[in-house]
């Protein structure tokens, strides 16, 4: 296994507040996406997503080699378990999701919707979106739409965005369906120090014949084959799209002062 790409950036420029990241290490390559923070707590004065990453990434390093995905997940839980306090509830529980690609074992392991592409693979990229977040960007969408036809200019939005105030008790309130099977459609998986039920992880074969692989957060809207294309489709469509409500339809725009609407990493390896 070989890194040809590795590329992490914050949406704010300041790298020691970016919630992604990369870890390459022995047979095992990940990207990192830390859930971004919308109660105000700090954990060793960093967000809760800033935090649950960096406990992930420790904790990857610490993975015996031969893990399987079950083995890996739950030694993932585990190291962010003993670093959080007692009795959080699950909104105050900092959280990240990620995909490893095991060299050993040639597979994907997905928890939550950081991305991967091969060959073989729609352009793009597999994701999986959670569907909580689907219908809280439409709603966003929706009311900004609504605010624009009033003629309300995009720079007042991007600094005000109703559409986010509206949604911010959905956005609190979904930590209710994390690893939990009883929310149905809605549940989702995220390593947050509670056991992320075997039916929401996703585990896939990569094929002999696959000799590359890119694994990418989902601050890319698309998942392209090199990191240098990946970018340019970003500033193509933040330039369309800085509030983020149409190709870019998400639960959150591009705050002024911002350099996009989402943390990023992205890695590229031969396999």
């Amino acid at each position: 296994m070989e890194v040809v790409e590795q590329f992490v950036a914050s949406k704010t420029g300041r790298p020691a507040q970016c919630e992604d990241g990369v870890v390459v290490i022995g047979s095992f390559a990940a990207v990192i996406d830390g859930g971004t923070d919308k109660t105000g707590l700090r954990y060793s004065g960093m967000t809760g997503g800033r935090y649950a990453m960096l406990a992930c990434a420790d904790a990857l390093q610490s993975l015996n080699p031969d893990a399987d995905c079950s083995a890996a997940i739950r030694w993932l839980t585990k190291t962010v378990a003993e670093r959080l306090p007692c009795g959080l509830s699950a909104r105050e529980r900092p959280e990240a999701v990620l995909t490893v690609y095991s060299q050993a074992r040639r597979e994907i392991w997905q928890v939550g919707d950081v991305g991967f592409w091969h060959l073989g693979q729609p352009e793009g990229g597999v994701t999986g979106r959670k569907l909580i977040d689907r219908y809280a960007a439409d709603i966003r969408a929706a009311i900004l739409h609504v605010e624009l036809d009033k003629g309300v200019s995009q720079s007042t939005l991007a600094r005000s965005d109703p559409g986010r105030r509206a949604i911010l008790d959905l956005l609190n309130e979904q930590a209710e369906f994390r690893n939990v099977l009883a929310a149905k459609e809605l549940a989702y998986p995220a390593i947050d120090g509670c056991e992320v039920p075997a039916k929401l992880i996703t585990v896939r074969r990569i094929p002999d014949s696959v000799t590359e692989l890119v694994i990418a957060s989902d601050g890319y809207p698309c998942i392209l084959s090199t990191l240098e294309r990946s970018e340019n489709l970003l500033s193509e469509l933040l330039a369309l799209d800085p509030l983020c409500i149409d190709k870019l339809r998400g639960t959150k725009g591009v705050t002024p002062g911002n350099l996009s609407f989402d943390d990023r990493a992205y890695l590229r390896l031969m396999i």
